[in-house]
């Protein structure tokens, strides 16, 4: 009955059984799983736990407690249950099963050696047990134990007639990687030979053919093996390198480049629609074979008048050279066409649209480089010669975004979305436009026009459809509209997604193993090894440190954040609400929408009415550090909050890290001046501690001094900000006077190598906070429009 969710019977069941005999423990327990199911956990808990004392022998009873605190999500206690499960019935498949479900989770992979072993001894006959053991040793590097349990169990799959051919082919294709991964490359190309009639995934097949072929040396057949998969799909990457390297070449290598070219060269004219063939010299020629390549590449694209141009050259402006060639080449390309109507070695007229296109990357070329006058120039040609082309709109929004006209970017962008009401790709940008100007209500509106018809709360179904982008931007505007309370709503909902997808591997865990899918269930393990560095958590994560820092400083202060009142926000967006402010139809039926649990926090007052705000900081620090401990600005955020919390030791082991990543990082000198200024503050901190900390940091620093940094850097605005930053928050008149100097003249021609948008933004809040007056900030404001002329932002 809890299997099926028949919680109601299973738990009047319970009941009966409880009538005849009160003190049944098993019943007791099993009684209170069905209660943590309708609600009522706690009563469910105490049920469990007094069934578990009047029978603290009992597997079911263990068993039944892990359940409850697996779907709970308490694993390690979980796992606890467990085990004691199993030292009354040590042999229990089930218990062992689930076991081993939460050990891959946690990711306890030695003591998962032994559960999957017991399991697999205990029935050998079930496939999965054997895979799911040679997937634990493979992923501790035990290939050969893993080959082992493999080969252990296939003649098996011969006489098993429940076996899917699918299934069957995927086992057999698992065993031949592990040997790959082994080193038995000779070995693994036998047996790809072997199994060749039984495997279903002929791709797969042949990539692995391919592959090994190399790895074994023998070279013209793994050419061959490769051309085959080249005439599959040319615009496989992996493909043309790995025919390259059966040639002996390698596009990284400057003395086999004229060699790849010729190679390269050989296979476009086999396949003179692939882009990547197109595409592949540009990554490695230089000089005059690069511009010949560039050419043929960028003919074709304003012929076909193909807008993401730029977007696919823009990671050869990496190389300075490369950027500045392909920028003459365009210039050339555009003179050409507005004289003449063609290229120079052409013929024929080329398409109408051919100048507008060149002209349109130009645009481009120019934001790149930051010249956002004439890039702004450039596009509004391109506009004039073809009104009616979204793209044109999309990059002019997009210069003003660089150019710091943040609201011109948002009605741009809005123009755009408004010639084609249909492109959801163009809606999500203005959403992200709209978010980027702080008009939070309106992006709403904007967002939900996509969102499902018959969703009965749209809003509450942007949350459901894990849209990451769009929590994460709407908590920026909220911060800067001041309001962090809901900002950390939104960064906390992108936690929650995060948590979400983690959580979710829990069922693949049996159902991959069930169902034979193995490579793909490595790579699942694999993938979620990396979940938290994705960009977006990342982000959140240190936006919400920043705003747990400003509500713990506001309330030292004594001027504590209270969360706004929900009164006058946007309603939440049913259905036909939406339909009726939205542009689209989006008429779901005929009366009231459905009814649909509403947030119950949407001012994030739970956030803000934290007990502890530098405990919730340290739980994202905790995150980060074990995701990305590499990435430096982990190490900052680490800083901020062990100072505020007083751990001055693993504050001194974040200023570390920091120095070990950037020895002359901007923030190094200010963040051992606030340490001292710190300790020397806190008369409860040991002197000889306080004694050793400071004897640390004049080891790495000699004598700290913040303004001495600025001066030793001079031109170099992070450095001038780092330190104005350090001198404010150390405080004092004379620090925050200090600081006023420096930033007033962030503009000056004295950082135009350094200088910034984000930097003389940066620079302006930080004025802000230094107690300047109006007429201060109205100089500084004109001198950055002298600076950035476009921008609105100052």
């Amino acid at each position: 009955l809890y299997e099926v969710r028949q919680y109601k019977r299973g738990l009047k069941t319970c009941d009966q059984i409880l009538k005849k005999v009160p003190n049944h423990g098993e019943t007791l327990a099993v009684k209170g799983m069905f209660l943590t199911n309708m609600e009522r956990k706690e009563e469910g808990y105490e049920h469990i736990k007094r069934g578990i004392d009047i029978s603290p022998r009992s597997s079911i009873s263990w068993h039944v407690y892990g359940i409850v605190n697996r779907s709970d999500q308490k694993y390690e206690e979980a796992i606890r249950c467990y085990e004691k499960a199993l030292e009354v019935d040590s042999e229990n498949l089930h218990i062992l099963r689930d076991l081993a479900q939460l050990q891959t989770q946690l990711r306890q992979y030695e003591k998962l050696v032994v559960t999957r072993t017991k399991l697999a001894k205990l029935n050998p006959v079930l496939t999965a047990f054997w895979l799911g053991l040679a997937v634990v040793h493979q992923m501790l590097g035990r290939y050969d134990l893993a080959l082992k349990a493999i080969t252990s169990h296939e003649d098996n799959l011969k006489h098993d007639p429940a076996m899917l051919k699918n299934e069957v082919s995927e086992i057999l294709m698992y065993k031949n990687w592990l040997m790959e991964l082994k080193g038995d490359h000779q070995l693994a190309l036998e047996n790809l030979k072997e199994i060749r009639s039984r495997v279903t995934d002929v791709t797969a097949w042949k990539e692995q053919k391919a592959n090994l072929l190399l790895k074994v040396e023998r070279r013209e057949a793994a050419a061959l093996a490769y051309q085959e998969l080249i005439e599959r799909n040319p615009d496989n990457n992996n493909y043309v390198r790995g025919y390259l390297a059966c040639n002996g070449l390698d596009m990284a290598c400057a003395d086999d480049k004229e060699a790849v070219l010729e190679v390269i060269n050989s296979l476009q004219q086999q396949f003179p629609s692939s882009n990547t063939l197109k595409f592949l010299p540009l990554t490695f020629c230089e000089g005059d074979s690069f511009v010949q390549a560039a050419e043929a590449l960028a003919k074709h694209a304003l012929r076909k008048g193909i807008p993401s141009l730029f977007t696919s050259m823009k990671t050869l402006y990496a190389n300075e050279a490369k950027g500045a060639a392909l920028g003459r080449m365009i210039e050339g390309f555009a003179t050409q066409l507005r004289d003449t109507s063609r290229f120079s070695d052409s013929a024929d007229d080329e398409p109408a649209l051919a100048p507008m296109w060149s002209t349109f990357y130009l645009a481009q070329h120019a934001d790149y480089y930051g010249d956002h006058e004439r890039a702004l120039q450039l596009i509004e040609d391109a506009i004039r010669a073809s009104p009616d082309t979204v793209e044109l709109y999309m990059v002019k929004a997009k210069v003003l975004k660089h150019a710091g006209d943040i609201c011109g970017a948002r009605n741009t962008m809005d123009f755009a979305r408004q010639m084609d009401l249909k492109d959801r790709f163009v809606n999500s940008k203005t959403v992200k436009y709209m978010l980027r100007n702080n008009d939070v209500e309106e992006a709403e509106k904007m967002m939900v026009m996509f969102v499902r018809d018959d969703a009965a709360h749209k809003v509450q179904e942007i949350v459901d459809m894990q849209a990451i982008w769009y929590m994460r931007e709407r908590g920026d505007a909220y911060r800067r509209l001041g309001d962090v309370g809901r900002a950390l709503k939104q960064y906390h909902q992108v936690q929650f997604c995060f948590d979400t997808y983690h959580r979710v591997q829990f069922d693949f865990h049996s159902y991959s193993l069930r169902k034979a899918t193995i490579r793909a269930y490595v790579d699942i393990l694999q993938w979620e090894d990396q979940l938290y560095t994705h960009p977006t958590y990342v982000g959140a994560a240190h936006a919400a440190i920043d705003c747990y820092i400003d509500l713990h400083d506001r309330k030292q202060n004594g001027t504590p954040f209270s969360a706004i009142s929900s009164e006058g926000q946007t309603k939440p967006l049913t259905r036909n609400g939406a339909a009726k402010q939205g542009q689209h139809n989006l008429a779901a039926g005929i009366g009231e929408a459905k009814p649909a649990e509403v947030d119950k926090d949407p001012s994030g007052a739970t956030h803000v009415g934290a007990a502890d705000y530098m405990a919730e900081a340290l739980k994202f620090v905790e995150q980060l550090e074990s995701a990305v401990g590499q990435q430096l600005q982990t190490h900052l955020s680490a800083f901020e909050v062990h100072l505020r919390m007083q751990k001055y030791f693993l504050a001194l082991k974040a200023v570390n890290a920091v120095k070990a990543i950037d020895e002359d990082h901007p923030s190094l000198v200010p963040m051992a001046a606030r340490m001292i200024a710190d300790m020397d503050a806190n008369e409860s901190f040991a002197a000889p501690m306080k004694a050793a900390l400071k004897g640390q940091l004049a080891k790495s620093f000699g004598e700290v001094s913040i303004e001495a940094t600025i001066e030793a850097h001079k031109g170099s605005l992070p450095h001038m900000l780092a330190g104005a930053k350090g001198l404010l928050t150390i405080g004092g008149d004379a620090n925050a006077a200090s600081s006023k100097r420096a930033l007033l003249k962030a503009a000056s021609a004295e950082y135009s190598d350094s200088r910034t948008l984000d930097g003389l933004l940066a620079a302006k809040d930080l004025l802000e906070r230094s107690g300047a007056s109006e007429a201060e900030m109205s100089d500084f404001a004109a001198s950055a429009k002298l600076v950035f002329p476009l921008a609105t932002c100052f």
